[in-house]
């Protein structure tokens, strides 16, 4: 991004929204209803701003980024972690709103490409209900627990009566899920693809095409990468520390190992490959990882060339 376009920053709140617009240092609030997202984008082009950074805020940042993309504007959604290292290295170590929005700008004008994939509506969509589906999980495995622990016959009906209805609602939103999914030819190309693949079930699917839309378009170290299942090494000077997992999506990663268990029990290449770890010596969690790290590369490999699962011919 030149220096041609004025950049400013935003921390959304779920009330307001603080912004600050690097040239001439401008500072701002504005409420975040439909009448401060309005006087927010035209305050922003009077001011000459063309592009405009905030960070993921967990669903909060949606109307505003709508909203101004609808008044002209580049937006650019950050990652909140990468910020927050941004500001530590600039010495920035206080946080309040105003502070963090003028950060916020601060990095989209050092780092202008690097911003988080913005997810298409239908992938959004499916996130929510995935979101419903790890609450409603949530509450069955409380309810359970409790009935373990509960001897008075009205709690005990209760809790079942919870369990129950807790059941259904799940059934009713994994329902919604497959409609979603159904409804969009090109999230029903790619499930029909990934659910080839001997041991990815329909929740590793919805993950994938919910929280990852660019698998099958990126090469098979990023595509680990983003799922969280690629180690990172940590050696400095005579250390030579083991490798490490970090970063990677949110969610994704306990998925994958449980895809990983269910293929190991069930996938002829990736038993192969557990067992070939195993053999070395390998630990059980780090076998685990691997195979679900081979996984996502698999169905990486799969969606970019748009070929099934094939099972290998043994002679």
């Amino acid at each position: 991004m030149d220096s041609i376009i004025q950049v400013a920053g935003i921390d959304v709140s779920k009330d307001k929204l603080d912004v600050h617009v690097l040239a001439g240092n401008l500072a701002f609030t504005v409420r975040r209803d439909r009448r401060g997202l309005t006087n927010l984008a035209r305050r922003l082009r009077k001011a000459g701003v063309g592009a405009v950074a905030l960070e993921a805020s967990g669903g909060y940042e949606h109307p505003v980024i709508e909203e101004l993309e609808a008044g002209g504007l580049i937006v650019r959604l950050l990652n909140p972690a990468r910020v927050r290292l941004f500001a530590q290295a600039s010495g920035v170590l206080a946080k309040t709103d105003p502070l963090d929005a003028r950060v916020i700008a601060l990095y989209c004008q050092h780092f202008p490409d690097k911003g988080l994939t913005r997810r298409p509506e239908n992938a959004r969509r499916l996130g929510e209900f995935l979101s419903l589906r790890t609450t409603l999980l949530k509450m069955i495995a409380l309810a359970r627990n409790g009935l373990e622990h509960l001897s008075e016959p009205i709690l005990r009906a209760k809790a079942e009566c919870i369990l129950a209805d807790a059941a259904a609602q799940l059934e009713e939103v994994d329902a919604g899920m497959a409609k979603v999914i159904a409804e969009d030819q090109a999230m029903d190309r790619k499930a029909r693809l990934v659910r080839s693949l001997i041991g990815a079930g329909p929740v590793l699917t919805a993950n994938l095409l919910a929280r990852m839309p660019e698998l099958g378009s990126t090469g098979r170290r990023q595509a680990a990468r983003l799922s969280g299942v690629a180690p990172a090494d940590d050696s400095s000077g005579k250390a030579n520390r083991r490798s490490r997992i970090v970063g990677g999506r949110d969610h994704l990663r306990p998925v994958l190992h449980m895809a990983a268990l269910a293929a190991i029990r069930s996938n002829a290449v990736i038993a192969a490959f557990a067992s070939k770890l195993t053999a070395k010596g390998k630990s059980k969690r780090l076998v685990i990882a691997a195979c679900a790290r081979k996984i996502i590369v698999i169905l990486n490999a799969m969606l970019r060339d748009q070929t099934q699962w094939r099972n290998p011919k043994h002679p």
